[in-house]
């Protein structure tokens, strides 16, 4: 039986793949500083800050949608296919993550949206 070499292209591409898969594809749960702030928020600014927060949330998942089409299209022409079973199935899963993202980013831009209301309602 004969060693078949990997073109390094290959091997870039695969590399370049599990790296995207390791990521995590939702977002981190919120963390004690945005409770706090948020059970604190009682002006217009607190609450601007709160919806920046939010919209560089979006800006984030929205990347994340990018990163994981880049990848879906990387699968789908990449020489991977056929070489294992998984590798088949792996664009449709990152097309997934991708709309997932857009989703929760669509989300975040409902909630810096409401903070932007609630900011208007408040007190200076």
């Amino acid at each position: 039986m004969k060693n078949k070499l990997i073109p390094s292209a290959a091997v870039l591409l695969l590399g370049l793949a599990l790296a995207g898969c390791a990521s995590d594809p939702s977002p981190s749960s919120p963390s004690a500083q945005l409770q706090q702030q948020i059970e604190a928020a009682r002006t217009p600014t607190d609450h601007e800050s709160l919806a920046k927060y939010y919209e560089t949330e979006a800006a984030s998942a929205t990347q994340r949608g990018i990163e994981h089409r880049k990848l879906a299209k990387t699968y789908n022409s990449a020489a991977l296919i056929g070489r294992s079973s998984g590798a088949a199935n792996m664009p449709a899963y990152h097309n997934e993550f991708a709309k997932r993202a857009d989703s929760d980013a669509a989300d975040f831009l409902g909630l810096a949206a409401e903070h932007r209301n609630m900011g208007k309602a408040a007190k200076p």
